[in-house]
């Protein structure tokens, strides 16, 4: 029996009706709902209630507060005022539970009790991870403004309210906290996070004092940052920490001492090569990126990776100098040098190494020589362009002197 073309179409519609009715979001379960949503960003998850009545607290139980311009995108002159209240209004309409992350990034001045309130939210709502980051300036652009306006006005910085998150007011529930552009001065009585596993400080104005005191009590931290912090002199812990594996320090001007009793896995130091690094016990440290003088002595490392960048141009350090690794290490056992040179000009030391790892190598497979510059050390930086004189030594001292002495062809200058 042959259908009649109207029912056919009849049949089709109806079953494309019943495919899109099969697609509904609407008939999933409120639960899975919820879960769909808390993985948009808050602003979007928030703006998905105008979709549906049934979606329009789906938004309250989000699981990951961000707030930063990005936020508010269709706010194009978004003051502090103006931030602060969108904030608050979120805030004021989630139910205050499960909250995993919660971040403020946003330049904010004179407006501790909006911060203390936000602080106490993310305490109240047992925040697993908080950041604060009351600056406009991105890590890349820290370090010019420290050194070109070292007295920059600090009038209107937060002070960070320690007390909130001590262990005895229920701040054991946070892990990670990272604190950008305010002032931290734990006292002296300070209980110390529970269960704080990572702590950044970046542009934090605190004393030597106020750094012995978050980490006078036995604490599970793991991961430690102190990073443009221009007041501190000496970063000292007076107890073992034993959970400690991390240490990041950058960019501390004054800094003129670090003793830590730890066992540390990675080291990051970036600093005055006339800064003492003291520590207890160095037997897991594997991974160490670090001045190349007045180092430690680590009579137990066995294994090194060393990871550097050597500018070709206007710079001070010697690629040789990091010889002095084998003076402090003289147990080592491997040692990992990944040297990346950006700007080949044909120095002393630059063919010197080129030459050493193109005749010590027994498995080299390429070396690529470039004299222009890949990588800058700085914003303000100008390097030479192709067909500068510059550049014209360095691809001459290449071709002279490392491609002459290249006799399996490994070699390619470009």
């Amino acid at each position: 029996m042959t259908r009649k073309p109207e029912e056919s179409l009849d049949c089709a519609a109806e079953n494309r009706q019943g495919r899109r009715s099969g697609l509904q979001l609407n008939d999933l379960p409120i639960d899975v709902l919820g879960l769909i949503i808390s993985r948009l960003p808050i602003g979007d998850a928030i703006r998905t209630g105008l979709i549906s009545r049934q979606w329009k607290d789906l938004w309250r139980d989000h699981t990951m507060l961000t707030f930063s311009r990005a936020t508010f995108p269709s706010c194009r002159m978004l003051n502090q005022q103006n931030f602060i209240r969108r904030v608050d209004s979120i805030l004021q309409q989630h139910s205050g539970v499960g909250v995993e992350r919660m971040e403020i990034k946003f330049l904010l001045r004179n407006a501790r009790r909006d911060i203390d309130r936000w602080v106490k939210f993310a305490v109240a709502s047992k925040t697993k991870e908080l950041i604060l980051d009351l600056s406009d300036l991105t890590r890349f652009f820290m370090l010019p403004v420290m050194v070109f306006h070292p007295y920059l006005d600090r009038e209107g910085f937060y002070e960070f309210p320690c007390q909130l998150l001590d262990a005895n007011n229920g701040g054991s529930h946070l892990q990670c906290l990272q604190l950008t552009s305010m002032y931290l001065k734990p006292a002296a009585d300070f209980t110390g996070f529970l269960n704080l596993k990572r702590l950044n400080l970046i542009g934090v104005n605190i004393t030597d004092e106020g750094v012995q005191n978050l980490l006078c009590n036995p604490n599970v931290l793991e991961f430690l940052e102190i990073s443009f912090c221009r007041m501190l002199t000496k970063i000292h812990a007076p107890h073992f920490l034993n959970r400690l594996k991390h240490l990041q320090v950058d960019c501390c001007p004054v800094l003129e001492k670090i003793e830590m009793n730890c066992d540390l896995a990675t080291l990051d130091f970036t600093g005055s090569s006339m800064t003492p690094l003291i520590f207890a016990t160095t037997s897991s440290l594997t991974n160490k990126a670090i001045s190349p003088q007045r180092l430690p002595k680590l009579i137990y490392l066995r294994h090194l990776k060393l990871e550097t960048i050597v500018f070709g141009y206007g710079r001070k350090t010697d690629i040789l100098d990091y010889a002095y690794l084998l003076e402090i290490a003289p147990f080592m056992e491997k040692l990992e040098l990944h040297v990346q040179i950006t700007g080949f000009f044909g120095q002393k030391d630059q063919v010197e190494l080129a030459l050493h790892i193109l005749c010590s190598s027994t498995v080299l497979k390429n070396m690529v020589i470039n004299p222009e510059i890949a990588i800058v050390p700085h914003d303000a930086y100008r390097p030479p362009k192709r067909g500068a004189h510059n550049f014209v030594d360095g691809r001459d001292a290449a071709m002279e002197f490392v491609c002459k002495a290249d006799h399996r062809n490994v070699v390619e200058v470009v």
